[in-house]
């Protein structure tokens, strides 16, 4: 039996597909590190499995064996025809979505209930797709997610850190990191030239902060990481179109001082804020969504 790399070294001699380094195509072929992907998914034989980038379909087709369905979204025409053309093409479990993961209205075309998430996510559109994903977060369960290191070490930090910012607090609010597996670049082809890191989030039941509470967050969130140098009596006053001194006075009345950083305050500490925030009518009506960038 080919090895992965094989059969990689093989689809490239008899196509015209080439690994498109915009679209961060780096094919695992390490079976070990594929393995501990399923071993984090734990899948029951009644489970339904959404994976992001397919790409040649050596996860997929071991998700096919062990999961009730798969729903593969990929983005690249060639190899979404590949796969559509191969084995797991007739397989009446695989159903392959052709399209963007920044663009589908992905949540339309699953079934009702809870499923889990599997993905190798690009890195140049990453955190672009962890907050569409944490969007979607009714529809899944757990996640289990390849993401560069630097982006695993954001998703997991805490106040004071350097890495914490918008993807450390939107994270923590929808979900918990339980495992971490670190993957070398040798697991790729071809190999990229960063670490990456295998996430298992668990989603919370609900999240953390209310539905009526998230805009104000995102708000406040993206006004207190916007400009790290900032205090927060400066950085949320620059976001909302009201005197200072009311910014002031709503900060302390929350045991906050208005002279902290944005960087300083939990993720229950920015909670908080966020449902003061909608409850003192301070808020705009025009209130800016939560960026991808810190």
């Amino acid at each position: 039996m080919p090895t992965l790399h094989e059969e990689v070294r093989a689809m490239l001699r008899d196509s015209e597909f080439r690994p498109r380094k915009s679209r961060g195509q780096n094919f695992l072929i390490h079976e070990h590190v594929i393995d501990a992907i399923l071993r984090l998914l734990d899948l029951q034989p009644d489970d339904g499995v959404v994976e992001i980038g397919p790409g040649l379909g050596f996860l997929t087709r071991r998700l096919v064996e062990r999961a009730q369905a798969v729903w593969a979204v990929e983005l690249d025409e060639l190899l979404a025809e590949r796969l559509r053309a191969g084995e797991l093409g007739g397989n009446a479990k695989f159903h392959l979505i052709y399209g963007d993961i920044l663009a589908v209205a992905l949540p339309e075309l699953l079934p009702p209930g809870k499923l889990k998430l599997a993905g190798n996510l690009p890195y140049n559109i990453s955190t672009e797709v962890l907050f569409r994903i944490f969007d979607w977060r009714d529809h899944f369960s757990s996640l289990v997610l390849m993401v560069q290191k630097e982006v695993a070490e954001r998703m997991a930090s805490g106040p004071g850190s350097k890495a914490y910012g918008t993807l450390s607090v939107w994270c923590q609010v929808h979900g918990r990191i339980v495992e971490k597996v670190q993957v070398s670049p040798a697991a790729f082809y071809p190999p990229p030239k960063v670490q990456s890191t295998i996430l298992k989030i668990e989603l919370l039941p609900r999240a953390r902060a209310s539905d009526a509470d998230m805009p104000a967050l995102r708000g406040l969130v993206r006004a207190a990481f916007g400009q790290r140098r900032k205090t927060l009596s400066n950085a949320v006053g620059a976001w909302l179109p009201c005197p200072r001194a009311a910014v002031d006075q709503l900060l302390a009345a929350n045991d906050v001082d208005p002279q902290r950083r944005g960087e300083t305050l939990s993720v229950d500490e920015f909670i908080k804020l966020a449902q003061a925030l909608r409850q003192s009518g301070l808020i705009p009506t025009d209130n800016r969504q939560l960026t991808t960038g810190d």
